[in-house]
């Protein structure tokens, strides 16, 4: 019997290729996973039966898709390739609930119905695990360029019973295309706007009937959206980079060798080198660019000394896969990949040498995974077991990097604050007291402590703005009653360091010094090492009650084991500074060890109403192991991460022309990992911190496909989501105490709209696509929201963006041409918003988007 999804394939539908893609396409992006099988074209008088053979990898195992009870979605080939996609930040607007953010490249953040915790700290896992040929990819691998794919998959939901290693939220798959039999390639230019210049190329040549070698390619070059005008004389010998300049390549060989009827060995060498402009900070304070009064000015200055992300990986894969009979099989997986990363950014979005700061995370890492699976069908029953293993060896230097300019800058802080102190002790010793009561009886009804303190303190010229201020100088020394006062502006100009010596040295406080520094160098250095090793045992089995009622029950036993370390040696300002300490992190050398375990699982039921129409339910739990903050030295580790989902659905075929699919699910995830930008009131700048929320969300999520007619096909993805969020108590970036609270926030809507029209004009085939996608801003319900976020409108303005692409190919299918146009509204956003040093040098910066873009593809397909 044919499935049903084929009788919408007839045969008018199929008896072009192109025409059947677009049908494969409408069911491809919905949320099931499926891979059609290597087919040849359809004759006048083959039916749609040639589409019955596919292969459904959800679940790990050989399924119909019509009986996967799982909410999965999948971006097939041609939406890839229509889309002109090669990051899953391309691709996230056609599943609901998932999003990608690559602000970072090499610290990729993946979201899964509102959960996210990407975080710079090397001791932590994202809440999503990421998989690239069946392989687990680590955080500062997860963001990679792609040709050639097969497929990408994204299983919603705790998905650790299968996958394993945290995918508490959920799993991204991708999946390349493997050596096949035939000889087949392609090469492909793209060109647009920001001088665009984008090549790709593929070949699959078959060295014998039994072995095939694959290997592909991509270069991916574009010029900035805001030209970098800052000009400093550290950078005289290496290249200033545009803000948004990209220049990516990457390249994959496969080998496979069939070894057997029963039994085959893939082989497969990755290759990624990135090296392009560091992540944007586009200034927005008043020591900005042109003042900082627009994000989306033609130019800014970011003057970060060698400022680059870059990446230079490899990757070294083996999968065996052997067929023991009709009902065993197994896989081998068995795979290594290294990474070297630099990302140093500007962390204050100016050219202001007073408020100079960036920082560099810097990593040298590893990875061994390996996996085994068994797969068992027979009878009622299709199980799969197996085992999993990895071993990731983690080493990562943050540098921290001032001017003495800047540092001069803080220190200045640190005395306003001391100043204001003294002052505020000489006035309570005076009133014999700091109350406003004591106040009130001195100088009147109404008045102050704290007021009076502020009186005298401002009537006194404070707050300092910078030391090396002559004149502010010369009135500190005079407050503060220094020998050979009274001093003037001039004299402290023409004495240089030496007030600023003597003031040290009598208040024991190296850190003050003159402005003969100016110009030189402050780093502070944090070496983080670990060894984390994760292994775990799973087992699920899907059990035929009836022909129509399905039962499957899964566990997973995880453990992970995390040896971290921290090493922060004395700042390098000491080798010209005798006696100077840290002002950002505390020296310090140690070590910490922990371990976690946990068995998680799933029990999901599914109906076949019909052989159109499907439900099911399901009960899943999720787990992600502690960890420990790189930049935060502790013997304890932070809590791990728990999930647990509930979640009905239906997917079906409704009038021979509709598909869709429909979740609804309630999640609860407790110890949400999650990294804020907080200050405490000992620190002088705020640094990335990680802490664990509770969060409860309730969403629905649809997919609708609707074939209109034999060569229009419409389509709908959306979700809501409603979320409750407790949060403990931490300080926010400008040092602001943001209690423990329980907030709920309104419900979300997201939705895309697609058209794929094929209109027969007698030459070729042409095909338009489009996709609408509409994004509602939720920046107003972040934990601890500061006032200067509120400040800037752009920063909560809904996202729309508007993309399309029409193509013709000639009746060989060897040559097409592809006109193709993105963000077609010109919509520009403030994607986001923040600082490290937002507090003490009033430095807030952000990223925005690159606006309207248009270009050509050509393809000769051989």
């Amino acid at each position: 019997m044919r499935s049903d999804y084929q009788h919408l394939c007839s045969s008018k539908m199929l008896k072009r290729s192109k025409i059947a893609q677009a049908v494969l396409f409408a069911i491809s992006i919905a949320p099931i996973t499926l891979q059609a099988e290597e087919a040849e074209p359809p004759s006048a008088d083959t039916d749609s039966s040639s589409l019955e053979v596919i292969t459904v990898t959800a679940q790990k195992r050989v399924q119909n898709i019509m009986k996967v009870p799982v909410t999965v979605g999948t971006v097939s080939e041609s939406t890839i390739k229509e889309s002109s996609s090669i990051l899953l930040s391309d691709l996230d607007k056609f599943i609901p609930g998932f999003d990608f953010s690559d602000a970072n490249m090499t610290q990729g953040g993946v979201t899964m119905r509102g959960i996210s915790s990407p975080n710079i700290s090397v001791g932590g896992d994202p809440s999503s695990a990421v998989f690239f040929d069946d392989v687990y990819m680590p955080r500062a691998a997860q963001n990679v360029i792609f040709s050639d794919m097969e497929r990408i998959e994204v299983l919603k939901g705790p998905q650790g019973t299968l996958f394993g290693r945290n995918a508490a939220m959920g799993v991204v798959n991708m999946v390349p295309k493997k050596p096949i039999s035939d000889l087949e390639g392609f090469v492909k230019g793209s060109y647009g706007t920001d001088n665009l210049q984008r090549y790709e190329g593929m070949i699959n040549v078959p060295l014998s009937e039994t072995f095939f070698i694959r290997a592909n390619f991509l270069a991916n070059a574009q010029d900035g959206i805001v030209e970098n005008v800052a000009d400093p004389s550290w950078n005289q010998n290496s290249k200033i980079w545009d803000l948004g300049e990209r220049d990516h390549k990457a390249a994959r060989l496969s080998m496979l060798w069939k070894i057997a009827d029963s039994t085959n060995l893939q082989l497969s060498y990755d290759w990624d080198d990135l090296e392009q402009g560091p992540p944007m900070a586009i200034g927005i304070s008043e020591y900005a660019y042109n003042g900082g009064k627009t994000p989306f000015a033609d130019k800014a200055e970011n003057d970060v000394k060698n400022g680059v992300e870059a990446r230079d990986m490899y990757a070294l894969t083996a999968k065996l896969n052997h067929d023991f009979n009709n009902e065993w099989s197994m896989k081998y997986i068995l795979s290594y990949r290294d990474w070297e990363t630099v990302n140093r950014e500007d962390e204050d979005g100016t050219a202001d040498i007073t408020r100079y700061f960036d920082t560099s995370n810097n990593e040298d890492s590893s990875i061994i995974y390996s996996e085994l699976q068994l797969n068992y069908i027979g009878g009622r029953v299709n199980a799969v077991a197996g085992f999993s293993y990895s071993k990731e060896d983690v080493n990562q230097r943050t540098e921290l990097n001032l001017t003495a300019d800047t540092a001069a800058r803080m220190i200045t802080s640190e005395l306003n604050e001391q100043i204001g102190g003294i002052m505020s002790g000489q006035l309570e010793a005076m009133l014999g007291g700091n109350t406003d009561a004591h106040a009130e009886a001195a100088f009147g009804p109404g008045t102050t402590f704290a007021g009076v303190v502020d009186s005298i303190y401002s009537s006194s010229g404070f707050p300092m703005d910078h030391l090396w201020n002559a004149n502010e100088w010369a009135n500190v020394l005079n407050v503060l009653e220094f020998p050979g006062s009274p001093y003037s502006p001039e004299m402290v100009e023409a004495t240089g360091d030496m007030t600023y010596d003597a003031v040290s040295m009598a208040m024991g406080i190296p850190e003050i010094f003159g402005p003969s520094f100016a110009g030189q160098w402050w780093q502070e250095n944090i070496y983080n090492s670990g060894d984390f090793t994760n292994w775990g045992v799973f087992a699920d089995v899907d059990y035929a009650l009836t022909d129509k009622w399905n039962i499957i029950g899964g566990l997973r036993y995880s453990k992970d084991q995390k040896e971290f370390s921290w090493y922060i040696p004395k700042t390098t300002f000491a080798q010209v500074r005798e006696g100077v300490s840290n002002i950002l992190f505390d020296e310090v050398d140690m070590s910490s060890s922990d371990s976690w375990d946990e068995i998680t699982g799933r029990l999901v039921t599914s109906y076949q109403l019909t052989d159109r129409h499907m439900v099911f339910a399901s009960y899943s739990t999720g787990y992600k192991s502690g960890g420990y903050d790189s930049l935060q030295p502790s013997t304890e580790s932070f809590a791990p991460e728990n999930t647990t989902n509930y979640e009905a659905g239906y997917k079906g075929i409704i009038s021979d022309s509709l598909i869709a699919n429909i979740s609804a699910y309630y999640l609860e995830v407790d110890g949400l990992q999650t990294t804020v930008s907080s200050q405490r009131p000992d620190s002088t700048t705020a640094v990335p911190l990680i802490i664990n929320l509770d969060k409860e969300i309730t969403g629905v999520e649809l997919d609708l496909r609707w074939m209109a007619t034999d060569n229009l096909t419409l389509g709908v993805v959306s979700e809501v989501r409603a979320t409750d969020t407790y949060n403990p108590e931490f300080y926010n970036s400008v040092g602001e105490l943001v209690p423990a609270e329980t907030r709920s926030e309104d419900p979300a809507l997201n939705y895309t709209l697609t058209l794929d029209w094929m209109p027969d004009f007698g030459v070729g085939t042409t095909n338009l696509h489009l996709d609408y996608q509409f994004v509602e801003n939720t920046n107003a319900d972040e934990v601890g929201l500061e006032d200067y976020k509120k400040a800037i409108p752009e920063y909560f303005k809904d996202m729309k963006n508007l993309s399309a692409r029409l193509s013709w190919t000639d009746d060989s299918e060897s040559l097409e041409i592809g006109l193709w146009g993105r963000n077609l509204l010109d919509e520009r956003y403030m994607e986001s918003l923040g600082g490290l040093a937002v507090d003490y040098l009033g430095t807030p910066h952000g990223r925005v988007n690159r606006g309207l873009e248009t270009g050509i593809d050509l393809q000769y397909t051989f």
